[in-house]
């Protein structure tokens, strides 16, 4: 066997699911071959360390819990939240404001027009007409008591 053969099976023969002759003829390359051997003992302390830190790992229900209170902490207040929400800029929004627009400035048009064009009468007694003569011709000036 050569050193790229014993390459090919050397993570088999780690974790010791090669077949017996194959595993005897990879055992004879590393007992030959001090490249391929170190490259084994490398191999297997890798994952011994990957077995030992999956094995010293909190349990799921401490990682959960340090989660749920470090999101805690870190979320900002309620009122924060809703200011941000409000803030946000949201197409629809602009919408709702560009289609209300033109409905605010046409109502506040008619309501200043109304104040402005029917003024208050100061007194009570019905408007005379003075000096009308209907055979007159309309280009003479009418006064009005």
């Amino acid at each position: 066997m050569n050193c790229q053969q014993c390459d090919e099976h050397l993570i088999d023969y780690v974790v010791a699911e090669l077949a017996p002759d194959e595993r005897a003829a990879v055992a004879r390359h590393l007992a030959g071959c001090p490249t391929c051997a170190v490259a084994s003992c490398r191999l297997r302390a890798d994952l011994d360390g990957v077995a030992q830190a999956a094995a010293m790992s909190p349990p799921p229900a401490l990682r959960a819990r340090v989660r749920a209170a470090a999101a805690a902490s870190f979320r900002p207040p309620w009122w924060r939240r809703t200011l941000a929400s409000g803030l946000r800029p949201v197409p629809a929004y602009g919408l709702a404001v560009a289609s209300l627009l033109p409905v605010i400035v046409w109502a506040s048009v008619h309501a200043w027009a109304d104040r402005t064009d029917h003024p208050t009468p100061t007194t009570s007694r019905p408007v005379v007409v003075a000096d009308y003569d209907a055979s007159a011709p309309l280009t003479r000036t009418w006064n009005v008591l």
